[in-house]
């Protein structure tokens, strides 16, 4: 269950306490949300989220817009009154005759230095989401994959869908290594996750080939290296999946992606 830490939260930019945020999140039936990174009480790629959130609203028919100034704002808000200096915000969007909009920091957990160093295990799970695209919460395919996660002992779960196709992780997207390429699904199949999109963007100004396609299970044992990105997970290396195993953390491409991805995120918070 989801650990709220913060004791002043915002909803519409104003300060409500806990047990208000509660009251509030039990009536949320839309189930729109999003997650960002703080660093040294600083933001990490907001306005990145905050499209990707408007987006997640407008495809899943929920009433009500979201407007920047008003979301940066109480995210600064939550930010100030609380001593949190290192953490996730996740913000919770519904309409209830007008747009409620709920930020508050949550329990955050980060990869070890040993694990960016060796790589995670990762374990696949024939499991697939409903819409993709839009970052919304589900009950149960959460408490679902959680139990195969925690049954294997594995950091991730890779979605395979019923056509024998992978999809992302799930909660973060994957990517592949083929020679100096990287191999991701289509945007049409994942959550167009902001860690992805910004490691997709950096890789194509570095002159990092990357490869948007179908990508099959019978596949796995081709690659030279896999990674997971997410919030949380910046670009993490994949140890193994199910018993293959890559040496994805000694793996130059994916070693250049972090370099690249990790300045994008210095930058952020300057």
């Amino acid at each position: 269950m989801m650990n709220i830490l913060s004791k002043k939260n915002v909803n519409n930019g104003q300060l409500i306490s806990k047990d208000k945020l509660e009251m509030l999140l039990a009536e949320d039936n839309a189930k729109i949300y999003e997650v960002i990174r703080v660093i040294n009480k600083k933001p990490v790629f907001l306005k990145e989220h905050f499209d990707r959130m408007k987006e997640s609203i407008q495809l899943s028919d929920v009433k009500g817009n979201i407007n920047f100034n008003d979301y940066k704002n109480s995210v600064e808000l939550l930010i100030n009154e609380n001593e949190f200096e290192n953490c996730n915000i996740r913000v919770s969007y519904y309409y209830n005759n007008v747009e409620i909009v709920l930020f508050y920091f949550i329990e955050s957990f980060y990869p070890s230095v040993e694990q960016f160093k060796s790589g995670v295990h990762t374990v696949s799970a024939r499991i697939q989401r409903n819409n993709p695209n839009v970052k919304a919460f589900q009950k149960d395919f959460k408490e679902r994959v959680q139990k195969i996660i925690e049954d294997n002992k594995a950091y991730e779960a890779i979605l395979i869908n019923e056509d024998d196709t992978i999809s992302e992780g799930s909660k973060s997207n994957i990517f592949f290594v083929k020679n100096d390429k990287l191999v991701t699904s289509p945007d049409s199949a994942v959550l167009l996750g902001v860690t992805r999109n910004k490691v997709i963007e950096i890789c194509e100004d570095n002159r990092i080939e990357v490869e948007k396609r179908i990508v099959r299970f019978e596949e796995l044992d081709s690659f030279d290296g896999a990674f997971i990105t997410g919030t949380s997970n910046d670009v993490l290396p994949i140890r193994t999946i199910d018993e293959r195993v890559y040496n994805s953390s000694e793996n130059e491409v994916v070693k250049k992606a972090y370099e690249l991805y990790m300045n994008e995120v210095r930058k952020e918070i300057i």
